[in-house]
């Protein structure tokens, strides 16, 4: 009987030891990993090669002590330096400004929104910073192809590079003819990505060679956002989450490496190269989202649900118009008695919107339950972009948020349950099904 005992007993030290080798980068969790299934397409908390944050609002009109504000971070899990790109974009899909931070090994940088749009001032990062004493040079990560314009970066803004970014955030507008974004007033809307790049270059992520030639793909980020309402006349809370971590399938290599990943279409492929479509590698996101809700009742509860959406258009030419209204599916409501209604045949959301589960944007609610889910289908059926790169039929990407509150002064912030992925087979119509 010792035999097999001893059989067993090596085949488990086995087992773990190469469980331990796969993870023994210091700093780096291992996520699971495949490259030709849906598995690729399962988003999670696992360090990425772009952080999202699907939505943000930072009021410029107020001080800071009393302004609504959005505020993230970004961590370098890695020994090696990384430099990581920051693009805020309107609520239509706009980029409109970008930025370099350079990480040392474990480094950690945070940004508030309103010392950038507000302000404009942008966190002072260098790659003449001394190292740490467990992280490697500056100079380590051989992916950074170059060093130039990474030793100062940052700092203060002109103020008309100030002034045109909260005008494309507040009105929308800018020098252009088109419009890039929604009005807000004195509310700067949009959303953030976060990308690891291999150099401090200032290339818009409008030009294809920024993904084709300086996107890296080492699933080295992780990051979180905060949003305080310090203001007692619109709830004095806050509330927080991870952002949306999107890895690259399969991660390393250096920039403008094109391997076989075998996803069916990618995060940025709208603005990949036309002979190089999926060579960011980035995971899609999926289209399908359960959301729960809960309104009114003895703590004057409130739901809202931020939703970020693909784009229509690229933004390649700078007219953004079409994303003001973008199709989708359906959107349907269930109370705690199964009870279903349906919204209104206007079925249509812009890039980035945050709504009232008690709005018109979301089917009325009927009986007296007070809380019950939602669920949203929000692929955009017309297609992706004005001429579609795809031979057949594929479901646009999305993300789904939902905040809670309560008596005016609690709140609670986390994602809605993704029904599906960005990797699931079309269906007819755009939608997908596992």
């Amino acid at each position: 009987m010792k035999a097999p005992l001893v059989l067993l007993a090596f085949m488990a030290s086995t087992a773990l030891a190469g469980s331990h080798s796969r993870a023994a980068r210091p700093g780096v969790v291992v996520p699971p990993s495949a490259v030709d299934n849906n598995m690729s397409c399962d988003i999670g908390t696992y360090p990425a090669a772009t952080l999202l944050l699907p939505y943000f609002q930072v009021e410029t009109s107020r001080h800071v002590n009393d302004a609504q504000n959005t505020i993230f971070s970004i961590v370098n899990t890695s020994r090696t330096p990384q430099i990581a790109r920051v693009t805020i974009w309107t609520d239509y899909g706009y980029p409109a400004f970008w930025f370099n931070i350079f990480l040392t090994g474990f480094d950690m940088q945070s940004i508030s929104l309103y010392d950038v749009i507000a302000n404009g001032t942008i966190p002072q990062t260098s790659s003449a910073t001394a190292p740490g004493s467990r992280s490697k040079p500056n100079d380590a990560n051989p992916n950074i192809v170059s060093m130039t314009d990474c030793d100062v970066l940052g700092g203060p803004l002109p103020e008309s590079a100030r002034a045109s970014l909260t005008a494309m955030l507040t009105t929308g507008t800018s020098e252009a003819s088109c419009r890039l974004g929604a009005e807000h007033a004195s509310i700067a809307t949009g959303y953030v990505t976060v990308d690891v790049v291999s150099t401090c270059a200032n290339i818009s992520p409008l030009d294809p060679a920024y993904y084709a030639g300086v996107l890296l793909f080492d699933n080295v980020l992780t990051g979180d956002w905060e949003r305080i309402a310090p203001a007692r006349d619109l709830g004095n809370y806050a509330g927080g989450n991870p952002m949306v971590h999107i890895r690259a399938i399969p991660e390393g290599g250096a920039a403008g490496s094109v391997v076989n990943d075998g996803l069916p279409h990618t995060f940025y492929d709208r603005f990949t190269p036309a002979n190089l479509r999926r060579v960011d590698r980035r995971q899609p996101l999926p289209s399908r989202f359960a959301a729960r809700y809960i309104e009114g009742g003895t703590g004057s509860f409130r739901t809202d649900f931020s939703i970020w959406r693909e784009a229509h258009t690229s933004s390649a030419t700078g007219c953004v118009n079409a994303n003001a209204a973008i199709p989708y599916m359906s959107i349907v409501r269930y109370d705690e008695y199964e009870n279903p209604t349906i919204g209104s045949e206007s079925q249509v959301l812009p890039v980035a919107v945050s709504a009232a589960t008690s709005s018109s944007t979301f089917p009325p609610r009927g009986g007296f339950s007070v809380s019950g889910w939602i669920f949203l289908d929000l692929d955009n059926h017309a297609g992706v972009g004005a001429s579609s790169p795809y031979s057949s039929p594929r479901a646009s990407q999305n993300w789904v948020t939902i905040h809670m509150r309560a008596e005016g002064r609690f709140g609670v912030d986390y994602d809605a349950t993704a029904l599906g992925n960005g990797c699931a087979t079309p269906q007819a119509g755009g939608g997908v099904t596992k």
